[in-house]
């Protein structure tokens, strides 16, 4: 009885040291001053004891640590623009199975929340400054919402025990007034995107049999504003679609099953972070995370990377334009999930590896500048997106 106790006692020790111990990041390369661009490395370790966002310097040195400041599992922290103020973004809630339940909250300089968006899920949170109907700035945010629905699935094999109708997840983003917090335009993957688009099957903790275990068909990570529609990734159609800001129709899909573009030389799976870089005229330059691994999914389909690419919409072609690699490109271990692409001045591109637990930076060209793993020892950290951008400071 003594023996066991102590045997608690010690595990409870451990815990303790383990929750308090902070993450760190280890840099691995930085050249210099004249190839990396200034700023502070954003992440959200995840996957360790405890969840927190931090702030690194270049080399190494944490300037802020926020562990007990947000409650729960903590994703997307992030530099932000709120009320013409530089304020921090982030979600918190409860994940499982890829997906998320919580909100996403604003915070002021003294990190407290100011701006709560409550039933959203982690996977997209940004505040965009644009015209309202009075053609005024107002500040306007793109959120995500994972909502379980019933669906017969029995075409997909999936019949419950008890005979009832099987679950699928509904993917939603909505673009929210943040003064009024009128809904502007909201989007359901159900409403648009058929399930026989999916690419990863009902299996393991997304099987469609009860409603915790709801088939996640479309996984939409990523939403950006396009000239008059929106661009969204779907991780589990491995898509990227257009869709029309009128009602919501699909204008064009490029990858997947039904790609309305030729993919020229290259491909992509799985992805996340679709980003626009600029578009003139028939020409759009997009930036994207290419997982091609997806944890439902195996084996992976080869090497996490990050990706420019050029569209074409007169020929309905798509080319690679740069291709940026991972310094640690170990075959069979690419990012399973997150991962996120940011471009910088200079025309450098900064890149978190998601579940691949390091960041990089490159060149335009794809040279590598700056590489730096970060976590807790004996842990296996995390983090959906990574982000560089200049910081001011936590008041006290």
């Amino acid at each position: 009885m003594l023996l066991a106790s102590l045997i608690i006692a010690v595990c409870h020790c451990l815990t303790a040291v383990a929750q308090q111990t902070p993450p760190t990041l280890e840099v691995i390369q930085n050249n210099n001053t004249n190839d990396v661009v200034p700023g502070y490395i954003y992440l959200t370790p995840n996957g360790l004891p405890y969840s927190t966002p931090c702030v690194f310097a270049l080399d190494g040195t944490t300037v802020f640590n926020g562990a007990g400041k947000l409650s729960g599992t903590i994703h997307d922290f992030q530099p932000c623009v709120y009320q013409k103020k530089q304020r921090f973004c982030a979600w918190q809630g409860s994940t499982a199975y890829g997906y998320g339940s919580g909100q996403a909250v604003i915070l002021d300089d003294q990190f407290q929340v100011i701006k709560a968006l409550p039933g959203t899920d982690y996977h997209e949170f940004k505040i965009v400054q644009a015209l309202d109907s009075e053609g005024q700035y107002s500040d306007t945010a793109y959120v995500t919402e994972y909502r379980q629905v019933r669906r017969d699935l029995s075409a997909f094999g999936v019949v419950p025990d008890d005979g009832s109708t099987s679950w699928v997840v509904d993917c939603h983003f909505r673009a929210v007034d943040l003064s009024t917090n009128a809904i502007i335009f909201e989007w359901s993957s159900l409403d648009h995107v058929p399930l026989s688009e999916g690419l990863v099957p009902p299996t393991g903790g997304i099987n469609g049999r009860t409603k915790a275990n709801a088939w996640d068909y479309f996984h939409l990570d990523s939403v950006t504003r396009a000239d008059r529609g929106y661009l969204i990734s779907s991780r589990h159609t491995s898509t990227i679609y257009l869709i029309s800001s009128k009602d919501g129709s699909i204008v064009w899909r490029l990858g997947g099953k039904k790609s309305d573009f030729k993919l020229e030389g290259f491909s992509f799976d799985s992805q996340h972070d679709v980003r626009i870089v600029s578009s003139k005229g028939d020409l759009l330059t997009l930036s994207l995370f290419d997982n091609a691994y997806n944890t439902f999914v195996q084996p992976p389909k080869g090497l996490s990377s990050g990706k420019i690419i050029e569209l074409n919409k007169a020929t309905k072609s798509a080319r690679l334009v740069q291709k940026f690699d991972s310094p640690s490109r170990e075959v069979g271990n690419p990012s399973g999930d997150g991962g996120s692409v940011q471009l910088l001045p200079k025309g450098n591109v900064f890149i978190g590896w998601g579940s691949d637990a390091q960041v990089t930076e490159h060149t335009a060209d794809g040279r590598l500048v700056y590489a730096a793993r970060f976590g807790v020892s004996g842990s296996s950290a995390n983090s959906y997106r990574a982000f560089k951008a200049p910081f001011t400071g936590i008041k006290k």
